[in-house]
């Protein structure tokens, strides 16, 4: 299994891996830890958890941990960084909790601090009856005290991530903590909760674009058919023979249903509705594609509420092409939030050298400041707590 392991991360990675090289700092990422997943679950019948490269980071570690049964995260909390323990930054990822999508993020900050990622909890209940972001926070809540038991906290979240640290810092203050940094990466709303004018607009392009690749596909092949039979295959390979595209046995994790216009208008507690949303592929490992459709109907139940304290939102300059646009759906609910633009899209915002301008933005809001009345201050904890 080890020989098959390192092997896997060779192919993935692209370079000379030992068994005892630390795949993160190799340079391990999001997409390629999710693909070299994959295929060492097709391999072995082994599926390995997201996050499992901080807990074991070489693969000798990693089959070692197979062997004791302890391939799944058993801390909801993990330590992505090292530094001042007391003075921590807990973070969320994006998407299905893989903490390496922010790793260029994480390295480039110079916050002294360490930095645990809060990872999801695999409530493992039925489809019907999901779990909603406040039964999340919740967890979150109780694990975050085992390791910082006082405030005042600091708290970031990229993309959904960044919905579950503004209601685990709502949690927070409603115990009488402090919170000492709020910072929102880009978090989008669910479909239902967007504006209907700003909706319209969305899914008005959306179609749009749509229209536009459909007619090119169509003039590009009325092109071709213009041509003479082995030219048109030519055209087709690029020149080559097509390459043999291997079968996902993942039937399990079928491919999106419908198109994102009706999305809006869906049941969130019903079993497919994970299927229909447009951040759906599909193809996705067992306890992945559950742990993605839980979140998915999470999110779909979410509904947005005023957040009255201060924080700093930062949204990107490109936004994404199947969200609407983050400051637009958000400034009604936070109306004492500082907005700063980040550059990229909002996937390429927390990487490579957006990564890095990032991270310097979020060092200004982290570093230690005097406690004000109106920024800091926290509901007194009754005499009954």
């Amino acid at each position: 299994m080890l020989a098959t392991l390192t092997g896997l991360c060779q192919r993935t990675m692209r370079t000379t891996i030992a068994a005892d090289d630390d795949l993160v700092a190799k340079g391990l990422t999001a997409n390629k830890a999710l693909a070299l997943i994959k295929q060492f679950w097709m391999r072995t019948g082994v599926e390995l958890d997201v996050n499992v490269f901080y807990l074991h980071g070489t693969p000798r570690a990693i089959v070692e941990a197979i062997g004791k049964g302890c391939v799944q995260p058993a801390d909801k909390i993990v330590l992505l960084r090292e530094g001042d323990r007391p003075r921590p930054l807990f973070l969320f990822a994006g998407g299905v909790n893989c903490f390496l999508e922010t790793q260029d993020l994480v390295d480039a900050l110079t916050f002294e601090g360490a930095i645990y990622g809060i990872t999801l909890t695999d409530f493992g209940r039925p489809a019907g009856s999901p779990p909603e972001v406040a039964e999340e926070v919740e967890r979150a809540y109780r694990a975050m005290k085992t390791i910082q038991p006082e405030g005042p906290y600091r708290l970031a979240g990229y993309s959904f991530g960044g919905v579950l640290a503004l209601e685990l810092a709502r949690r927070a203050r409603a115990e009488g903590d402090l919170i000492a940094a709020l910072l929102l990466l880009d978090p989008p709303q669910n479909d239902h909760s967007w504006p209907l004018p700003i909706w319209a607009g969305l899914m008005r392009r959306t179609i749009m674009r749509q229209v536009r690749s459909v007619l090119g596909k169509l003039a590009g092949r009325a092109l071709r058919r213009g041509k003479p039979s082995a030219e048109r295959q030519a055209d087709a390979c690029g020149g080559a023979v097509p390459p043999r595209l291997d079968v996902s046995p993942a039937h399990h994790s079928p491919p999106r249903r419908g198109h994102h216009l009706f999305f809006r208008f869906r049941n969130p507690r019903h079993p497919d509705y994970p299927l229909h949303a447009p951040q759906w592929a599909g193809g996705y490992t067992p306890a992945y594609d559950a742990c993605a459709r839980q979140l998915l109907q999470m999110k779909g139940l979410y509904r947005p509420s005023v957040y009255a304290e201060p924080l700093v939102f930062f949204a990107s300059t490109s936004g994404s092409p199947i969200d609407c646009n983050a400051g637009r759906i958000w400034k009604a609910y936070l109306p004492k939030a500082r907005w700063v633009s980040a550059s990229g899209s909002h996937l390429s915002m927390i990487v490579a050298r957006n990564a890095r301008t990032l991270a310097a933005m979020m060092d200004m809001h982290l570093r230690p400041a005097p406690l004000s009345a109106s920024d800091t201050s926290a509901p007194a904890k009754s005499a009954a707590a």
